[in-house]
């Protein structure tokens, strides 16, 4: 991929996204990608089941405000925030709110064999779906986002058209966890996390981004910095079946049980650190069992093994 390509390609994603609609697999959307000279990028992990707020309907369907948030924000001002007033007002208008529903898709494009050497892209699958009457919870409201609740007890979400693509960013890996590094204070886990992968014996054989994304964010600090973030997030997140008392032989196929299920050598290290998907007992068990006469892991994995039960961490 030429550096020119690699520029073009926010504007490009954008553009596709804009005139695709979704499907599962996302196939028009990789393939109209491939034809504008962008990289092979496949679907890695798709997390649901969130929302935001949409926009305010009257009675006829009519749209009053795009931005349901900051037009509840200047009324609920204007009222001096009398939150039941507001209420009433809204009921008598019989305005409605609309939620876009999401799904986060990550798509991944790998550009050498470092874990961290892939494209990252990311897009959300939006449908804005009728919510409910602003106004009618019998709760009672104390807030603005109290309007935005969504009451109990009524039918299903309606939704009004069809889902959509929002393009949302296309982030080098490589160099988002350069910046990362490169922050002042305490190196974050997810670098020890990354670094583990590539000794590991999964970082042997397998990309990180082929069981891996990363979720990115950013705050302030004290000192109104802005800090860069990252977790991991497992595209194959399984939890372990077994109970916390085996050790030994028995032990020893538990482990490589797991690690065929998940697709990759040392599957149960990566998911305990990253979760609660595997007991933080099992290390040292582990590493108790092979401080005796059994050898049951690799030795890169017993190494590190061996480190988190000296220093555990989690991400």
């Amino acid at each position: 991929m030429t550096a020119p390509a690699h520029a073009a390609l926010p504007e490009t994603a954008l553009r596709l996204c804009s005139s695709l609609r979704p499907v599962p697999g996302h196939a028009p959307l990789l393939d109209a990608l491939r034809r504008e000279g962008a990289p092979e990028f496949a679907p890695r992990v798709s997390r649901g089941g969130w929302f935001r707020p949409g926009r305010i309907l009257d009675r006829h369907g009519d749209c009053i405000a795009d931005d349901a948030l900051a037009w509840l924000e200047e009324a609920w001002d204007a009222v001096d925030e009398d939150a039941e007033r507001l209420a009433e007002q809204l009921r008598e208008q019989a305005f409605v709110l609309t939620r876009e529903q999401g799904i986060s898709h990550y798509l991944v494009a790998i550009h050498g064999k470092g874990p961290t050497e892939y494209l990252q892209l990311e897009i959300e699958e939006l449908q804005e779906v009728i919510s409910h009457p602003l106004g009618a919870s019998e709760d009672g409201h104390d807030s603005v986002e109290s309007l935005l609740d969504r009451p109990d007890g009524l039918p299903p979400a309606v939704a009004t058209g069809p889902s959509r693509y929002s393009f949302r960013r296309v982030v080098d890996i490589a160099e988002h966890i350069g910046t990362i590094a490169a922050q002042p204070g305490k190196p974050p886990a997810v670098l020890r996390f990354i670094t583990e992968w590539a000794a590991s014996s999964a970082g042997q054989h397998r990309h990180f981004s082929d069981h891996w994304v990363l979720a990115l964010s950013e705050h302030l600090d004290r000192y109104r910095q802005v800090r860069h973030a990252a977790s991991p997030v497992s595209a194959h997140p399984l939890s372990w079946p077994h109970g916390e008392e085996a050790s030994g032989t028995e032990l020893a196929h538990q482990v490589h049980d797991y690690d065929r299920s998940a697709g990759y050598g040392f599957a149960w290290y990566f998911q305990m650190v990253s979760g609660r998907r595997v007991p933080r007992s099992l290390p040292g068990r582990i590493h108790a069992d092979l401080q005796g006469e059994m050898a049951y892991l690799p030795e890169r994995d017993a190494h590190l093994v061996a480190s988190w039960v000296e220093t555990p961490y989690s991400v």
